[in-house]
């Protein structure tokens, strides 16, 4: 009864002992910590600089008056036209909120749980986009265009509303337009699907980084070129990868060395120290 039970035991433990050594357990534990603390990062620097009125509005000027050299300053023209179609104002106000986080979340989940030797280029390319962008947002704030004569606040208008009138109360940084991280998480989750997925439908993806980017228009939050920088830093944290990958090639780093070690080399190191050592009879060394 004694081993039936001990035995029992065993049997049981197994299991949770594999589940927690797979990717399930305590490496998803992890990854999940990862995000989470990310995220916390993400809202805690969003609520910094959000007092800085006048170069906002100072940079907004800036901005208009660059588009104009450019010869396409439209988000007027374009925000004049959906005007007329309030049903359609009124769902992309839905899409700017509903689709951003969840969007983001559900690729990472899914990467994580169906391919997840994708996941981790990919989070890193949006943990770089994220934090690279926040830092812009600290050195140029930026007013949206919504703040500015002439453009009219469609989610005040019409809902849902989820920022205060007041730019100075609530949590969020009201003035931080460049760049614009609703398109830049947009493009990795368009970029992610595309590069994964072998069926000609994944191209429909780009549906969702182009009606985010109408929306973040439509719904005055953004200028046109919040989105063209975004998406040069998601370009940039792309080479960057690449460039890493190339020079670290299948090295490992080693948190115990601090520095990157070859796979191979460790794998030599492992099998000559688990190599038979040859046996000597002492006796005939003291001959010698």
């Amino acid at each position: 009864m004694g081993m039936a039970v001990s035995t029992g035991g065993d049997g049981r433990s197994r299991p949770v002992a594999a589940w927690w050594r797979s990717r399930y357990g305590a490496q998803m534990l992890i990854e999940i910590g990862i995000v989470a603390a990310l995220l916390m990062t993400y809202r805690t620097i969003r609520t910094s600089n959000k007092t800085d009125l006048r170069a906002a509005f100072a940079n907004a000027r800036d901005i208009i008056r660059f588009e104009s050299w450019l010869g396409l300053p439209f988000e007027d023209d374009l925000q004049a036209f959906l005007l007329d179609h309030p049903a359609l104002i009124k769902l992309l106000n839905h899409y700017y909120v509903w689709f951003h986080f969840p969007a983001a979340i559900g690729l990472l989940l899914w990467l994580y749980l169906w391919h997840s030797e994708r996941y981790r280029g990919f989070r890193n390319l949006m943990a770089f986009s994220t934090f690279t962008g926040l830092i812009i947002h600290l050195l140029f704030p930026l007013a949206p265009p919504r703040m500015m004569d002439g453009f009219v606040d469609t989610m005040a208008r019409w809902g849902p509303v989820i920022y205060p009138e007041n730019p100075l109360d609530g949590a969020a940084n009201q003035i931080a337009a460049m760049p614009s991280l609703h398109f830049a998480w947009a493009m990795i989750v368009a970029i992610a699907v595309i590069s994964v997925l072998d069926s000609s439908w994944r191209w429909l993806i780009l549906v969702h980084p182009t009606l985010m980017t109408l929306s973040i228009i439509a719904t005055a939050n953004h200028w046109w070129i919040d989105a063209a920088a975004a998406g040069v830093l998601v370009v940039a944290g792309i080479g960057l990868w690449r460039m890493a990958n190339s020079w670290i090639g299948d090295r490992t780093w080693s948190w115990t060395s601090m520095r990157f070690q070859d796979d191979d080399g460790i794998r030599r190191l492992e099998d000559l120290a688990n190599e038979p050592q040859p046996q000597y009879d002492r006796a005939e060394i003291r001959r010698r």
